[in-house]
C-alpha cells in the first residue's frame, strides 16, 4: 500500500480519486467540456496514479510536480486553475 507524507509530515492512504477531482476541478474551470475533461483526467491522472501507486511512500510535493508536468504537455491552459484551487484550499485548510 502506498502513503503519503503530506507537508506538515503527517501521513495518509493514497487516494486515485484526490488526483483525478483535482484535475476534473481544474479542467472545468477551464472552461474544458466534459468529453475532453475526461481524456485530460485519463491521460494525466491515470499515468501519474499508475506510476505513484508503484511507490511506498511518496510525497504530495512529488505527486504535484508530476501532474503539472504532464499539464504542461498536454493543457496548458488548466494549469492557472489548478495553481488557483491550490492556493484557496491552503488558505482553508491553513496548512
Amino acid at each position: 500500500m502506498t502513503h503519503v507524507i503530506k507537508r506538515g509530515g503527517r501521513r495518509q492512504s493514497f487516494s486515485p480519486s484526490k488526483i483525478k477531482n483535482s484535475i476534473k476541478k481544474a479542467a472545468k474551470e477551464s472552461g474544458f467540456s466534459p468529453s475532453k475533461t475526461e481524456k485530460l483526467v485519463k491521460e494525466v491522472g491515470e499515468a501519474v496514479i499508475a506510476f505513484f501507486k508503484k511507490k511506498r511512500v511518496v510525497k504530495t510535493t512529488d505527486i504535484r510536480k508530476s501532474i503539472l508536468r504532464r499539464l504542461s504537455t498536454r493543457a496548458k491552459s488548466v494549469i492557472p486553475s489548478w495553481k488557483r484551487h491550490e492556493r484557496k484550499k491552503r488558505k482553508r485548510c491553513k496548512c
